[in-house]
């Protein structure tokens, strides 16, 4: 398997990396993920906006730009030939500055396999546990995944899909998802403020139209009649229960499944658009 390392195409078993760099001994560093349908990057351009945005936001600098990524990108998906796969491009604290300082940055960019969802998880939905936590920097896509991990065992005990992060009465987002709820008089609502803005959040919002972008309280989420998350390997999973909480998200009619199938198209239309440019 071919990887890219600041610049270079190379084996993975090639890459040398800095043991000084500031992601390894403070985790600091950022990334993004998206991935390849039919051999097709999935709004690709959409997550190299957001990379580059949180590469300034954290005070980094990539040392490769844009449009040689791209070059670099598409010679490794030549190489690697997985059609269904998952992208990740990591930019580091960097070293040379010492253990507490941005330094030099390093550019890590591996082609991985990639996991869905069942089946049984779209059709009847998953069960969430809620914790209070407000991510650093949460526009910032970083590599800081601390409490994430560290809540791997409590999720599973509680026989749950993932964690939705709560903060001072507000809801925010999931570990590596963001999250709709649909309301009793039927609105489609996410968070706006302090979240990340996922890329299959944002095509949805474009796409819908119509979504109320602004602060949920967790009154709101134990009210809503539907929730569902949005995310590169999740698409649109429908949530039957949050902690006490159940809701009709599954249920055939429902907003859920309406938003379900308007993601399956974009994405169809996507990637049909890019075939038909090559």
């Amino acid at each position: 398997m071919k990887c890219i390392f600041n610049g270079q195409l190379l084996d993975q078993e090639e890459v040398s990396f800095p043991i000084d760099d500031i992601a390894l001994l403070r985790g600091y560093g950022i990334f993004d993920f998206f991935r390849l349908s039919a051999g097709i990057p999935l709004f690709m351009e959409d997550h190299l906006d957001r990379f580059y945005k949180g590469a300034e936001l954290a005070r980094l600098k990539s040392p490769v730009g844009r449009e040689e990524l791209k070059s670099l990108l598409f010679e490794m998906f030549e190489h690697n030939k997985m059609d269904v796969s998952g992208i990740r491009i990591v930019l580091t604290g960097g070293n040379g500055n010492g253990a507490y300082a941005v330094g030099k940055s390093n550019l890590i960019i591996t082609q991985e396999p990639i996991s869905f969802p069942t089946d049984e998880m779209f059709a009847n939905g998953v069960k969430l546990i809620t914790h209070e936590y407000l991510r650093d920097l949460p526009e910032v896509k970083t590599i800081n995944y601390m409490t994430g991990i560290w809540l791997q065992q409590q999720i599973k005990e509680n026989g749950a899909f993932d964690v939705l992060y709560i903060h001072k009465g507000e809801v925010h987002e999931l570990t590596r998802s963001n999250i709709f709820i649909v309301n009793q008089a039927g609105d489609l609502i996410t968070p706006k403020e302090r979240v990340l803005h996922g890329v299959t959040r944002k095509r949805l919002i474009n796409a819908i139209g119509d979504v109320q972008q602004r602060n949920i309280t967790v009154d709101e989420l134990a009210n809503a009649r539907e929730v569902f998350i949005t995310g590169t390997t999740k698409k649109v999973l429908p949530i039957h229960t949050i902690d006490e909480w159940t809701y009709q998200s599954a249920q055939e009619g429902s907003k859920t499944s309406e938003v379900m199938q308007e993601l399956a198209q974009l994405e169809s239309d996507y990637v049909q658009k890019m075939v038909v440019k090559k």
